[in-house]
């Protein structure tokens, strides 16, 4: 518990606000009461807010991914703002029947939201992998939270909850960003990410954009989709979503030797296909299951998604921006294109009587030879620094055959073997008198060159739970409870 006490602060969770946002403005009744289907929105504010969001994560991706700086506190405080302002400005006219400027607020949730996602993406890079890693998948908490609460407020005050979401998330970011060390605020801008890197996110951005245009397009093809949640009083989707996402990504970040997004969605895609083969199934127990498996799914990736691509822009937090804005903005792509040929098709499927079987068989069949033929890259981590032998800059890494600090002035990169032959001595004397295993000595040997876990999972290909228990060992047979009271023992 003070280890993750450590780890985790309530202010790295900020992100999940964003992802309630979306939940209580287009999943629930809590912004506009007329709302349809799953993905659809009955107020025409949706399109407006779905073609800024995409543009606005590419294009601010960009933009930020060559900055040599975070970006400035003042747009963390307008994007909050703007997205507040839209929620409010939309919910609001619905729900007293005025005409709603569709393109004044769809615009402002839209600009909001994307810059708040870029935003928290980079902010999420620069701090340590071990707090990202419990970080990103606790915030999806919220989800659960909002979910057993968005969908039973009034009007009004559903509308105020919501609005409020964006507002939290901003001073949140403005927190983090006190955690972040100052090497990070200077990150050296570059012309672009290295070909791997290139490579790792293109496939993330496609895989991301097939899986929510399958979503999207069934979603709105299901007319039926709040069936169990006015049936049973619960958003049981939602719900059972966000535990098994979250069970998910952190058992495959705690048990997986070289943990992937591929991978990930191996796993996933099953779920999709099952939901598209009862999308025809107009049944009480099909359709909940059919959203269930979605919900699934679609927490998975968005967890997935911001976990993966922050993971791989360790080594520059620069860089973040650019993955986070391409990856949410191909999944955002995905969700519009999704939508409107949902939109297009369900005029088919009122004409024909097995229209709706066709087109979910066709997405069916699409989707499956797509993920099915999709070339993966079993042998990469998902990392940058990984990909070209680097070490992540926030890690204190020190040169091999030495135990001083880091920041040690004048002997910086010298490298001695009396000093690497002193460290191997030192721990096969410790091995021998405290019986330590062939693997407990071989990352004790790590560990007294300074070393950190993610360095240690990376070179030995361990899972992030083995390299800790293995840790642990260590330090119960050895007597010591902190990493500089294991170093004490090399001096």
């Amino acid at each position: 518990m003070t280890r993750l006490e450590r780890t985790l602060k309530v202010r790295y969770l900020g992100i999940g606000f964003l992802w309630a946002w979306v939940y209580g403005s287009f999943e629930t009744f809590a912004v506009f009461p007329e709302r349809a289907g799953i993905g659809i929105n009955a107020d025409s504010s949706w399109l407006a807010s779905a073609v800024v969001v995409t543009l606005t994560l590419f294009v601010l991706g960009f933009v930020l991914g060559r900055r040599q700086t975070m970006a400035p506190p003042w747009l963390t405080v307008a994007a909050g703002v703007a997205t507040a302002a839209g929620t409010l400005l939309s919910g609001l006219a619905a729900a007293e029947g005025i005409l709603a400027p569709a393109v004044v607020s769809g615009a402002l949730t839209g600009l909001g939201t994307g810059a708040l996602y870029v935003l928290w993406g980079q902010a999420l890079a620069a701090l340590d992998i071990e707090s990202s890693e419990v970080a990103i998948p606790a915030a999806s908490l919220t989800m659960l939270g909002c979910a057993l609460v968005l969908p039973y407020l009034p009007s009004t005050v559903g509308i105020l909850a919501t609005a409020s979401l964006p507002l939290a998330s901003g001073p949140m970011l403005l927190a983090t960003y006190r955690d972040i060390p100052p090497v990070e605020n200077a990150s050296v801008a570059t012309d672009g990410l290295r070909r791997p890197a290139l490579f790792t996110l293109a496939r993330i951005a496609a895989l991301l954009f097939l899986s929510y245009f399958v979503i999207g397009c069934s979603g709105a093809l299901q007319a039926n989709a709040d069936a169990p949640f006015i049936d049973w009083g619960i958003d049981i989707a939602t719900v059972i979503g966000s535990i098994c996402g979250i069970a998910l990504v952190v058992g495959i970040v705690l048990f997986a030797a070289r943990p992937s997004f591929d991978g990930l969605f191996r796993l996933i895609a099953p779920l999709v296909a099952i939901a598209l083969a009862l999308l025809p199934w107009a049944d009480l127990w099909a359709v909940a299951l059919s959203t269930s498996l979605v919900a699934i799914a679609d927490t998975t990736l968005t967890i997935a998604a911001v976990l993966f691509v922050v993971t791989a822009a360790k080594s520059n937090g620069a860089k973040a921006a650019l993955g986070i804005g391409v990856a949410e903005g191909s999944l955002q792509l995905g969700v519009l294109a999704g939508n409107l040929a949902g939109r297009a098709l369900s005029e088919m499927t009122s004409i024909e009587p097995l229209g709706l079987f066709a087109i979910a068989l066709g997405l069916l069949v699409v989707f499956s030879l797509s993920w099915l033929g999709y070339p993966t890259n079993r042998s990469s981590v998902l990392e940058i620094s990984a990909a070209h032998n680097t070490a992540p800059r926030n890690e204190a890494v020190l040169p091999i055959g030495r135990i001083d600090k880091p920041d040690d002035p004048g002997e910086a990169g010298s490298i001695t073997s009396s000093a690497d032959t002193t460290i191997d001595g030192i721990c096969q004397r410790l091995t021998e008198e405290h019986g330590l295993s062939g693997r407990e000595a071989e990352i004790l040997g790590y560990l007294a060159r300074g070393r950190s876990q993610p360095y240690i999972r990376e070179e030995l290909v361990l899972s992030k739970n083995t390299v800790a228990t293995h840790v642990k060992h260590i330090y119960q047979k050895l007597g010591v409870h902190s990493r500089q009271e294991l170093l004490d023992l090399f001096e």
